[in-house]
């Protein structure tokens, strides 16, 4: 039998919770324990009422341990429990740690630097490219980047940390199994994250995605975390609700500031006012959590960073442009180039990185 098995059947048990589980581990010490006491041992904890101890015996004469690890098992998913040497130390310290995690994927589960990229689902340029640069620059520089897998920046640091070659971990509202995962057109991306990273929940597989789920989900991104970033988000976001679980749990908050017209950056610039650190660079998160071993200096140094040698025509109109849209008629009217030339030099711009067109010929830095 596995050392995690008896933990998880007893997770099984209706009206075994998280809190039950915890109060058990801390007066028996062991799953094992918790599986043999007798009614007058349980009734010894003095927090379990009479009916919760009847529940609970019943419970264990019904349920195989050894045949629910294996319905688990058998479907490449991973049962992560919270007497296991692997769980997530910081995670293990918040009070209402989930019990039983279940992952999918190729991440080894020891101890490594995690930090928490989210906001909102709706984006502008400047958050799409913030967190893009900032998450491609952590992974660059050793940590592992976590986030929810949602629409908007969540999906985009994951996408960056992938292109970083890094791995990166994506905390669901739902079961990790493929018809669970929401949205459902993320899930070519979720299989990207399980190839670099993992999928992981609280939620048994097949549990599907609820409104309540995700204030839940949100605890674990926060407390396994050396800190979280927000991007953007607007006064009434998820990505705030999880930045004050992560203040609650005595971790670091981190903002990126943005125009104070924009409604996606209230909820950022209220959270710098109200303490955050404000991000404009990487180093503003190293300095909190240096990761030596790892060369952070040469392009790190700016949020965006300007990498390729241009001609003289290219930076002329790099010059111009900034991290919100400018039409092309407008660059050429501003850098009185010829209309070939600066439609030539927007083209070796973007094979070059520096700019994107960002549709309906508005082009912006990158």
């Amino acid at each position: 039998m596995h050392p995690s098995a008896l933990l998880y059947a007893l997770s099984l048990i209706p009206g075994i919770g998280n809190k039950t589980l915890r109060i058990l581990l801390e007066h028996f010490g062991s799953a094992e324990a918790i599986w043999e006491a007798d009614e007058k041992s349980l009734l010894g904890t003095n927090s379990l009422r009479p009916k919760m101890i009847t529940t609970l015996i019943q419970g264990r004469q019904t349920i195989h341990p050894d045949q629910e690890w294996e319905k688990v098992i058998s479907q490449g998913i991973d049962i992560l429990a919270f007497t296991d040497i692997s769980y997530p130390r910081l995670l293990k310290e918040i009070s209402d740690a989930p019990m039983i995690l279940f992952t999918r994927g190729n991440y080894a589960w020891e101890e490594k630097p995690l930090i928490a990229i989210v906001g909102s689902r709706k984006f502008t340029s400047y958050g799409e490219q913030a967190a893009y640069h900032l998450a491609t620059d952590l992974a660059s520089a050793g940590y592992v980047i976590v986030s929810g897998l949602a629409f908007g920046i969540d999906s985009i640091a994951h996408k960056a940390a992938l292109d970083a070659h890094s791995e990166t971990l994506a905390v669901l509202a739902g079961g990790v199994d493929d018809v669970s995962i929401a949205p459902q057109t993320h899930l070519p991306l979720a299989r990207n994250v399980m190839h670099s990273g993992a999928l992981l929940s609280e939620y048994r597989p097949g549990t599907a995605v609820q409104e309540g789920t995700f204030p839940a989900r949100n605890r674990i991104v926060a407390g396994m975390c050396l800190g979280t970033l927000v991007v953007e988000a607007p006064e009434r976001s998820g990505a705030l609700i999880t930045a004050r679980l992560a203040l609650d749990d005595n971790r670091e908050v981190f903002a990126v500031p943005g125009s104070i017209f924009s409604p996606l950056s209230s909820g950022t610039n209220n959270l710098i006012k109200a303490g955050a650190k404000i991000v404009t660079s990487v180093q503003d998160i190293l300095e909190e959590f240096p990761l030596p071993e790892k060369n952070t200096s040469s392009s790190q140094n700016t949020l965006f960073p300007k990498k390729r040698t241009l001609t003289r025509e290219e930076e002329k109109i790099l010059s111009f442009l900034s991290h919100e849209p400018v039409h092309v008629d407008k660059i050429i009217k501003a850098t009185k180039l010829e209309t070939s030339s600066v439609s030539s030099s927007l083209a070796l711009l973007e094979i070059k990185g520096s700019i994107r067109n960002v549709g309906g010929m508005y082009y912006i830095r990158t």
